[in-house]
């Protein structure tokens, strides 16, 4: 909170000397008693902090009100500004105790997205769950879900580069569903919970991996095929306004 300081008014400083001269009833007095001048002091008016709105365990929100929201199931809270910007705007796909989805939804399409995650494994063949999760499961490293990822079929993969967002470091790589054919509409990622992080072939999805107190956080980012200037925009406004440590 920013300190007021007050500074005393000239005419009551006079005054104050004044009566520690003696000057009432004394000599130099004023004989018609006239009373000073009425002093107000204005307080400044304080514009109160917005609301921290936590998004925890919720699913398919309406529109996010402008502002700031923070995610409290992860290692340190998660926090980020959504602007004052323009319809259809943005939405919490889902809030739980492993990920955390925020979404711009253009009917019937999600077009543009940012979400948090624990990652817990990949799978063995990304376009079927059924084949069975990577044994043994990945390690509990940045560097080992990185690893992993590299190694994952069906993706184009780039290389990893360094990240830092906050306090707190990790790799960023970026993950293209290659077309695997009609019985591989998704693509699987990987799995965080009870979820599976999928993208369709073409899109690309980009990662930030961080260790946040030892735990990898993932923040995935996928940016719709057909583009919408102004979503974009707020995504990457929202983006540039993450804070990942201890709120004030």
């Amino acid at each position: 909170m920013t300190g007021v300081t007050r500074v005393a008014h000239p005419t009551v400083a006079l005054c104050i000397a004044l009566l520690i001269g003696g000057c009432v009833g004394g000599q130099g007095a004023s004989s018609t008693g006239t009373p000073a001048a009425s002093l107000a002091t204005d307080e400044p008016s304080v514009t109160p902090s917005p609301p921290v709105r936590p998004l925890r365990y919720q699913v398919g929100t309406e529109i996010l009100e402008p502002g700031t929201y923070v995610l409290d199931q992860f290692p340190v809270p998660i926090a980020f500004d959504i602007p004052d910007g323009d319809p259809p705007g943005w939405h919490v796909g889902e809030s739980n105790a492993d990920s955390a989805i925020v979404l711009w939804l253009t009917p019937p399409e999600i077009t543009y997205e940012f979400a948090f995650s624990t990652a817990d494994n990949v799978y063995v063949d990304p376009c079927n769950a059924a084949a069975g999760e990577l044994e043994p499961p990945i390690g509990p490293s940045v560097d080992d879900l990185v690893a992993a990822l590299l190694d994952l079929p069906r993706f184009e993969v780039t290389a990893p580069v360094d990240v830092t967002i906050g306090a707190f470091r990790g790799k960023e790589i970026e993950l293209t569903a290659l077309d695997s054919g009609p019985d591989c509409p998704e693509v699987i990622a990987f799995r965080a919970g009870n979820d599976d992080y999928d993208i369709a072939p073409g899109q690309t999805l980009r990662l930030h991996i961080l260790d946040v107190d030892g735990v990898p956080i993932v923040m995935r980012i996928l940016e719709g095929v057909e583009r919408d200037a102004a979503a974009e925009a707020e995504l990457h406004q929202i983006l540039d306004s993450i804070r990942i440590e201890p709120l004030p």
